[in-house]
Parts: C-alpha cells; sequence; structure tokens
C-alpha cells in the first residue's frame, strides 16, 4: 500500500528591501554627515541590527527632515522591532515626499511582515502602476496569486519579474511550483533546471526538481536530484524522505528502508520516517512490523492520518477487525480521502 509522503512545496522567504547607498566626501559637512549616517543605517540594517539602525536613520532625519530613503528604511527597522504604529507612520510619510515604486514596495513589504495581505496586495499595486517592470514587485505578485490557487496569474506575474531580471532563481523555481500545481510537469522540471544553473546550490530547488520528477514517475531522475540535494546539506531530512519515496515508488525497498533508517538516526522522533517504514513493512508482508512501526508514529504525531490508515491496513491483516475499522475512521476525521473506501468497506 502506497504511503503519503511529504512533498516541499517551494518555499520561498520574504527579504527586506535596503535602498542604495548615498555617496559622501571626506570633509563632512552635516548634510553630508546625515548622509553617512544614513549608510552606516543601511549597513546596521543588512546586519538585522535593528536598534542601531533606527538610531542612525533617527540622526540621519534631523538633519534632513524629508529624506524619503531615510524614512522608509526606518519603517523597515520598526516593524522588526514590532514597533507597527512607528514602521505604517515613516512609510507614509516617505510615500508623501515621493509616491515612489521602491517606497511602495517597501511598504507591501512591511505589510507582509504583519501578515496583512489586502494591505501588501494594494502596495504592490501602486508599486507597479509606478513601474510595471519591478521585478521584486512582480516576484511578490506572484506568491500571491499562488497562495490563493491562482496559477495562471502566478505563473503571469513571475514571468514579467523574469523578464526584468532574466537571473531571479527564486522567480524560476516558484514558476516551476506554479507549473507543477497545473500539472505542467515539463515545465516545471525547465524552471527547475534553470534556477539550478542560476545558483546550484540551493538545496529545496533541487528537492523541488526531484518531487516534479516523482509525480511524472521518472524515479530515477527524482533520486538523482533528492541525492544531489542532499549532497548540497546532508541534514536536509525531507529530501532524504523524499528520495525513501521515490524508491518506494520504484520498488526498491531496501534502498528507501536505509533511506527512512538514515532520518531516524539523525531525528529519532520523525512520525513521517516510522510510518514510512510502516508502509515498507505491509509490502512485505510483515503485519506485526507494520502495526507497531505505524504505532510509534502515532505516539509522536497523533495527527498522522497516514500513519493511522496503515495500521488499520496492518490490522485486518492480522483479524483485528474492530480495532483496523477505528483507525481508519481516525484517518478519515483527519481528512485522509482514501481511507473512506476501507471504511465503508469493511466497517458498520
Amino acid at each position: 500500500m502506497k504511503n503519503k509522503l511529504l512533498l516541499l512545496a517551494l518555499i520561498c522567504c520574504a527579504y527586506l528591501n535596503a535602498q542604495d547607498t548615498v555617496k559622501v566626501a571626506t570633509n563632512l559637512s552635516p548634510d553630508q554627515q546625515a548622509e553617512l549616517d544614513y549608510n552606516n543605517g543601511l549597513a546596521a540594517l543588512t546586519k538585522k541590527e535593528f536598534l542601531p539602525a533606527v538610531d542612525l536613520f533617527t540622526k540621519c532625519l534631523a538633519v534632513k527632515p524629508t529624506f524619503d530613503k531615510a524614512l522608509s528604511n526606518r519603517a523597515i527597522a520598526y516593524v522588526q522591532l514590532k514597533n507597527t504604529d512607528a514602521a505604517i507612520a515613516d512609510i507614509n510619510a516617505a510615500l508623501k515626499i515621493n509616491a515612489s515604486a521602491d517606497t511602495y514596495f517597501n511598504k507591501a513589504l512591511i505589510f507582509m511582515n504583519l501578515n496583512k495581505k489586502d494591505s501588501q496586495n494594494v502596495a504592490l499595486d501602486n508599486c507597479l502602476k509606478q513601474n510595471p517592470n519591478h521585478a521584486e514587485a512582480n516576484y511578490y505578485k506572484g506568491l500571491s496569486n499562488y497562495e490563493v490557487g491562482d496559477y495562471d496569474k502566478a505563473i503571469d506575474c513571475y514571468s514579467k519579474s523574469i523578464s526584468t531580471n532574466p537571473n531571479y532563481v527564486y522567480a524560476y523555481n516558484d514558476r516551476a511550483s506554479a507549473k507543477r500545481a497545473k500539472k505542467d510537469y515539463p515545465g516545471a522540471i525547465t524552471d527547475y533546471e534553470k534556477a539550478i544553473i542560476i545558483d546550484s546550490k540551493l538545496t529545496f530547488v533541487h528537492n523541488n526538481l526531484g518531487s516534479c520528477y516523482r509525480l511524472n514517475k521518472n524515479y530515477d531522475k527524482a533520486v538523482a536530484a533528492y541525492t544531489k540535494a542532499l549532497e548540497t546539506d546532508q541534514n536536509y531530512l525531507t529530501a532524504l524522505i523524499n528520495r525513501g519515496a521515490a524508491n518506494f515508488d520504484n520498488g526498491k525497498l531496501p534502498a528507501a528502508q536505509n533511506d527512512f533508517e538514515a532520518v531516524l538516526k539523525k531525528d529519532p522522533q520523525n512520525s513521517f520516517a516510522y510510518n514510512n517504514l510502516a508502509s515498507i513493512a505491509i509490502k512485505s508482508k510483515d503485519y506485526k512490523k507494520a502495526k507497531d512501526l505505524a504505532g510509534k508514529a502515532i505516539d509522536l504525531d497523533a495527527k498522522n492520518g497516514p500513519a493511522y490508515y496503515n495500521r488499520g491496513i496492518a490490522r485486518q491483516m492480522l483479524r483485528e477487525e474492530e480495532a483496523s475499522c477505528a483507525d481508519w475512521k481516525k484517518a478519515v476525521e483527519l481528512g485522509l480521502e482514501n481511507a473512506k473506501l476501507f471504511v465503508s468497506t469493511n466497517c458498520d
């Protein structure tokens, strides 16, 4: 019986947009000192030293109160310090001085960090009105569309981002994930491979490529891609679990078992690995072992629906009908659609 397995969806984190530095002279006037404070504030922001960044931007603004970039970047520092009111006040003040595309984009990032998606999208739309070719704004609009399942719009946004920045690796990765969601596996594979050409060290891209090959039933290439992911990060357990699942689907049970056991050596509390080993035991008709392994998975994670599903199968084969029905009903309760057939066929 095939096991449900983890497929890593894209996952790309939002980053803070610090605007360019300005040049300063050696003998500093007050205005030049303000610009140096601004540059040093940007450096502190880049190093995630948010309090010093606020102090430096504030010193700059004491001399140049209409310096919109200082207001915009101080707003970013404030949001990281959980000072929401100050962040919004600063970004709105910056927009009154200069309603530029970059300032609207910073406002979008602020609302993204505050998890205010509607306000984030309004800011992104305003950014794109100012500059329709803003690569980052198009990318984040793509993320927004992807999150609500509008994959065609997401692909369009990522494509616009790539048109502006042909080396935008995250846009290639996320466009691939949108294509994968539409079951356009060849298109997704092409984009994942392009992302890898740009940056071969991104572990999650190799993993995503493997998952796409696996969905396309090309298990040997899936295993190769997961192996590449592990070469970039040997502790990336998702790729190790996924490689085991690809080996399982390909009928290579010893290789799958080795992968899942390797996961447990690194993470003895991994519920997925125990349940995947239960799947191998079911395939090997060792139902007592399967029952015990699935039970261990459930002990570690009481919401592991596939583990209830597998334990139900093992118990049914051990003639524990009442217990097997209880497990399948729990699997249904946890959203496992496959368990419904077992309940309707075998249970009162």
